[in-house]
């Protein structure tokens, strides 16, 4: 083989190698591209989730009872100017109100008795979360039991009911 042969087979695996490599890159480059895509997809449905929680927290769900008692009351009192014509539709009104307080009043019921507030001061529960506790027999760890643990936004803790931090809004109460 001549020199000259060698030299453009030489030349030619070089650049083979160099457009090798840049593809190679240029498919990494879309991969971390679609990645990023993917990532950024699923933090607007995380943000959607965490949107839609918010507007279904008890606190929210109250509002939105107490917005319909108040529309129904003021609409009860202008049917009730024009009362001989309006009778039936004033009574179907009082009855929706009616059922709505009794559903306003079943979730305070639930609030309080899901422990979704502090027992001292009425604060919101910010985290409830269970864990499984150990304890070491002849040697071994064994397993207890789970315990519920509860904080409130007051500062308030306990763990099976049993406090572990004070509730700073206590005296306030």
């Amino acid at each position: 083989m001549s020199n000259d042969a060698i030299f453009f087979t030489q030349i030619a695996s070089i650049v083979g190698f160099i457009v090798a490599l840049f593809a190679i890159y240029k498919v990494l480059i879309q991969q971390k591209d679609a990645v990023i895509q993917l990532l950024k997809e699923q933090i607007q449905i995380k943000n959607e989730c965490i949107t839609d929680l918010k507007l279904a927290t008890p606190d929210s769900l109250a509002k939105s009872l107490n917005e319909r008692i108040v529309i129904f009351e003021t609409e009860i009192k202008r049917l009730k100017l024009d009362e001989k014509n309006h009778k039936l539709e004033i009574e179907d009104k009082e009855n929706i109100v009616n059922k709505v307080r009794e559903l306003l009043l079943e979730l305070a019921g639930k609030i309080e008795d899901e422990s979704l507030v502090c027992p001292d001061c009425g604060a919101p529960l910010v985290t409830r979360h269970y864990q499984t506790e150990y304890r070491e027999f002849d040697g071994v760890d064994r397993s207890i039991g789970d315990v519920e643990c509860a904080l409130y936004q007051c500062g308030y803790a306990s763990e099976d009911q049993i406090e572990r931090s004070p509730c700073r809004n206590k005296h306030n109460s």
